[in-house]
């Protein structure tokens, strides 16, 4: 039986968010609406990749100058005000990560009081992009259980949910020296889940509730796709890393243009600045697009929407020409 097309409706001033969330695949008819999360996750990636104030601002500044080319129909309305969002979050980031188009601000200004990143404390920013990578998998298991409530389904994905957060604190127990009981015992009761309800097989013969446990025991396979997509999240901060270290190696290289070559050296060393951050930031934008959205259908798709849907088609009257 072929299932009811899915509908996803939001306000006006969110079809931005319904177009990006459509833009790879449909949800099931019995699954949850993905677009809001999927553009607030979005844009958090997104700044996350640009990683620099001086970018955000920018993509402001050119999202102001077509500001009002962008008014002319009630869809494209929705896309400039998502625009702000991805700007403002980009700009966010950057002062947290204390970047401006490379440079960082001196000791005792008011902008370094609000650097609480270091982009070069590799330690730091793998745990700051693990940290998001689980929760943001969490989620994803969080609702695709509330959507199945009521199945065994349900309890599989709690119990997903269980096992990313017990083998995160694991691996913290792990690197401080602690003691693993606790990471290792949340994880044991999630395997368990995981075991025990994946399987959606009635039980009519006894024989069912073996192959019921060897479905579920299937299922485990999963467990290394969760670590691999747990690591897919470090491309935030390499990739937020190679826009920092290349807008920092442009504005090195243009200052040593220009104490080297007396005179050209200015010019030379301007052409540098110009060219380097333009082709930094095409990059960045392009990074932080692909790998933006990637980690939405790919990661959080796969464990919140495993389901796909037909999208809904209205009925429209068509002029048919003879």
């Amino acid at each position: 039986m072929t299932p009811p097309p899915t509908l996803l409706e939001q306000p006006e001033n969110r079809s931005a968010a319904v177009d990006l969330a459509l833009f790879y695949q449909v949800p099931g008819y019995q699954d949850w609406d993905p677009s809001v999360i999927v553009s607030a996750s979005f844009a958090i990636f997104f700044a996350m990749i640009v990683a620099d104030a001086g970018y955000g601002v920018v993509i402001l500044l050119g999202l102001l100058a077509f500001w009002k080319r962008l008014d002319r129909t009630s869809a494209q309305r929705p896309w400039r005000r998502f625009g702000l969002i991805i700007s403002g979050s980009t700009i966010l980031y950057g002062v947290m990560a204390g970047s401006y188009f490379g440079v960082s601000p001196d000791q005792g200004s008011i902008w370094a009081r609000f650097k609480v990143l270091d982009l070069n404390n590799f330690s730091a920013m793998m745990m700051v992009s693990i940290v998001v990578g689980v929760l943001h998998l969490v989620l994803a298991n969080a609702l695709a259980a509330r959507a199945a409530w009521g199945h065994r389904k349900a309890i599989a994905n709690l119990g997903w949910i269980a096992a990313l957060i017990g083998g995160f604190v694991l691996w913290l127990s792990y690197m401080n020296d602690k003691a693993p009981a606790p990471g290792a015992i949340t994880m044991g009761v999630g395997v368990l889940a995981i075991v025990l309800f994946s399987s959606e097989r009635v039980i009519k013969r006894p024989i069912d509730w073996l192959w019921r446990l060897i479905e579920g025991l299937q299922s485990l396979a999963g467990a290394m796709g969760a670590f691999g997509d747990v690591l897919s999240y470090m491309r935030l901060f390499a990739l937020g890393l190679a826009s920092a270290s290349l807008a920092i190696t442009f504005n090195d290289l243009a200052v040593s243009v220009m104490h080297t070559l007396k005179g050209s050296g200015i010019l030379f060393g301007r052409l540098i600045l110009i060219i380097g951050h333009v082709l930094n930031f095409a990059l960045a934008m392009m990074s932080g697009v692909v790998h933006g959205l990637r980690l939405n259908y790919i990661e959080f798709f796969k464990w919140g929407l495993p389901d796909e849907g037909i999208a809904f088609r209205p009925f429209a009257r068509k002029e048919v020409q003879e």
